[in-house]
C-alpha cells in the first residue's frame, strides 16, 4: 500500500518497465538460450499486448 508521499505507479510506468524489460530479454536470448527466459518474455509480451487492449477499450468507452 502506497504512502501518500510515495509516487503511485501509473499505467505509463509500467508500460515502459515491461518494454525495457522486453527488449532486454530480446537483445540477450542468444547469449543465455534458456527456454524459461524466452517463456517470460513471451509472458510480458502477451501482458504488454493486454495492457494495450485494455487502455484502448477505456478510450473508446
Amino acid at each position: 500500500m502506497a504512502h501518500e508521499d510515495e509516487p503511485m505507479l501509473t499505467e505509463e510506468a509500467l508500460r515502459t518497465a515491461l518494454e525495457d524489460t522486453i527488449q532486454v530479454l530480446e537483445r540477450t536470448r542468444r547469449s543465455f538460450k534458456s527456454r524459461e527466459l524466452g517463456q517470460l518474455r513471451r509472458r510480458l509480451i502477451d501482458l504488454l499486448e493486454q495492457l494495450e487492449t485494455d487502455t484502448g477499450e477505456k478510450e473508446e468507452g
